[in-house]
């Protein structure tokens, strides 16, 4: 079977139920030069090199003839032709056992923008471009691949299945492409580059991001909070490139350092009948008014697994994020949770630790293992391993002491 742009006189092609007719005349001179950018090794339709117009026409489902010297028009008019010819338009390479797939960058990139803000006038402004440009763009993916991307409605932008799918892909590689820019910024032995933190709370981050900024201060360092699912699942999913995270997941993918164990503790209002102690019995929260953390809180995980295991089931009145808790407890609805190290002072809040039965929290910092070569990631993580060494150095030279 010979390719369409053989340029063999009368050659012909069946792809699927469509048949290609080749009537370019048959002459060396006019036969178009090997290219690998082209389809089975010859130059794209519409190559400037062909001094003679070579036409293409489709004998099944239509009887438009392609011109093959103008690309772009012919490639507009691919687009609208029947199904098989749509790979040429979306420059597909074909010929032999192998296949190269190509992507328009700008294309991607605005998609990725509008997938990102699911809005195409804050991409565009994202991108420093004008919103028609954005617009045309991602139609223009959506009709190359024959593929719809977004839900469009008065309410707003959605992505498809598709969409979704898609923007995960381009997520990876717009994150290795800014990885790439702070390589070709770095000037001899110095580490530059962007850095994107996410962290269970600032509390856990903040001494490793003092020392990291004093160690490599090119290093331009954002930080995005949330509970452990939520900065796990932003890791995973390329959205931050290091992790402070409050358990083990057990993720083969992660380079996991342990960073330090905490002890949960119980707060409530400067007026409750506790505020004047100090420790509580677990078996007290039994019945007791209680707010919690939102579901996927390391926090919340381990005292629910202490209570439990004792059979004491507290009243639960809200469940709300972290900086919520602190404000209801002190508006009198219940009694909070919190991690001790997170614990701040406050004249409208008294702690109380837990006597008899503790429950504890780990914190861990993590990355993706595939992405630790990469100069910032890496030197975070070098960072957290001598600090993690120094704090075990530390506890076993106060063990040492007490013996």
């Amino acid at each position: 079977m010979r390719s369409i742009a053989s340029g063999q006189q009368g050659s012909a092609r069946s792809v699927g139920q469509c048949r290609v007719v080749d009537s370019r005349p048959s002459s060396a001179q006019t036969r178009p030069r090997s290219s690998a950018s082209s389809p089975g090794g010859s130059l794209p339709i519409g190559a400037a090199r062909a001094s003679t117009p070579n036409w293409f026409r489709c004998t099944e489902k239509t009887t438009i003839r392609y011109c093959a010297i103008c690309w772009r028009n012919a490639r507009k008019s691919l687009n609208k032709s029947c199904g098989w010819l749509k790979p040429f338009a979306g420059r597909q390479v074909v010929g032999g056992t192998n296949k190269l797939h190509f992507v328009n960058f700008s294309q991607l990139r605005s998609f990725y923008a509008v997938g990102r803000e699911l809005s195409f006038t804050k991409a565009a402004d994202l991108l420093c471009i004008g919103q028609p440009t954005v617009t045309t763009q991602v139609k223009a993916l959506e009709e190359t691949y024959d593929v719809q991307l977004f839900l469009r409605s008065p309410r707003g932008l959605k992505l498809t299945d598709a969409g979704e799918a898609l923007l995960t892909v381009a997520r990876q590689i717009f994150s290795l492409e800014e990885q790439a820019v702070g390589i070709l910024r770095a000037e001899g032995n110095q580490i530059s580059g962007k850095l994107r933190v996410g962290t269970v709370g600032p509390f856990f981050v903040m001494e490793l991001l003092s020392a990291f900024h004093a160690q490599y201060p090119l290093v331009q360092v954002s930080l995005e909070s949330g509970n452990s699912d939520v900065v796990y699942n932003k890791l995973i999913n390329y959205e931050v490139d290091v992790a402070i995270i409050g358990r083990d997941y057990d993720d083969p993918r992660l380079d996991l350092i342990q960073l330090g164990r905490h002890e949960v503790i119980i707060f409530v209002h400067r007026n409750h009948p506790w505020a004047g102690r100090q420790q509580i019995d677990l078996e007290e929260l039994d019945g007791q008014r209680m707010i919690f953390r939102e579901p996927g809180s390391m926090t919340r995980r381990a005292l629910e697994e202490m209570l439990e295991l004792h059979r004491i089931r507290p009243n639960l009145v809200m469940e709300i994020p972290r900086d919520g808790v602190r404000e209801a407890v002190a508006a009198g609805l219940g009694a909070g949770i919190v991690s001790k190290t997170e614990f701040q002072l406050d004249d409208r809040l008294t702690p109380l630790s837990i006597a008899d039965h503790k429950p504890f929290t780990e914190s861990f910092a993590t990355c993706l293992k595939a992405r630790q070569e990469l100069r910032p990631i890496g030197a975070f993580m070098k960072l957290v391993t001598e600090v993690s060494n120094l704090k075990f150095n530390q506890m076993a030279a106060a063990v040492l002491c007490k013996e």
